[in-house]
């Protein structure tokens, strides 16, 4: 297999065709809706789950086998059926056009892979195998979120909020450089582990209030 180039794809207002309606299928378009895309399910029936979807307006249904012409309008594909001609024909067809398609269990009919993605806030950690085992992608994720807590959400929140007032008062890359130093030297996170926001952000305006002084003096 070829090496991959590991990057996030922003997928909001793209259009997705799925291709197969069932338990496999159904667990792709789960996780694609949070995403605000436009999903198109191709298959001749599909799970309950689906269909609740459908009739609920999430995303639409083509109930018919798969053919070229459903790729049109389409942005990126996603294959999951127990066919391997229609897998091997779709990927013939979405490569051929240049679209970015993934079939499932099929490393080989793919030009990018799905990697576990474990979530914290602003926080995203993907873990890819390049198609070879999902299963120890998952987990890798699992061992991950047992050492990452749940507060480093308010951790990456609380320097986002940061980021405009730093670069207003340090407008040297040195001195904001110096700032981020100390901002994620474990300090931080730790008050916020134990529930101190209101320290933390002390500590934050300490470090500011110090490297400002500095900055100002020379």
């Amino acid at each position: 297999m070829p090496r991959t180039y590991p990057v996030s794809l922003v997928l909001e207002g793209q259009s997705v065709l799925v291709v197969g309606g069932g338990a496999v299928a159904t667990r792709k378009v789960e996780g694609l809706l949070p995403y605000d895309v436009a999903v198109t399910i191709v298959a001749p029936a599909l799970t309950a789950a689906l269909r609740e979807l459908v009739d609920g307006g999430r995303c639409t249904w083509r109930p018919k086998a798969y053919d070229a012409a459903d790729l049109h309008g389409a942005d990126i594909v996603f294959v999951a059926t127990d066919d391997e001609s229609v897998n091997a024909q779709a990927y013939r067809d979405a490569s051929g056009r240049h679209l970015m398609i993934n079939v499932a269990d099929r490393p080989e009919l793919c030009t990018f892979f799905l990697p576990s993605v474990l979530r914290r806030g602003r926080l995203s950690i993907a873990v890819s195998t390049e198609g070879a085992s999902p299963l120890t992608a998952r987990r890798l994720r699992n061992d991950l979120e047992e050492r990452i807590p749940a507060s480093f959400e308010a951790y990456l929140d609380l320097l986002c909020a940061w980021r405009p007032r730093v670069i207003a008062a340090l407008p040297d890359e040195a001195d904001r450089y110096r700032f981020w130093q100390r901002a994620t030297d474990g300090c931080v996170q730790r008050l916020i582990d134990v529930g101190k926001l209101h320290a933390a952000d002390e500590l934050l305006d300490g470090i500011l209030d110090e490297l400002s002084r500095s900055a100002a003096r020379s």
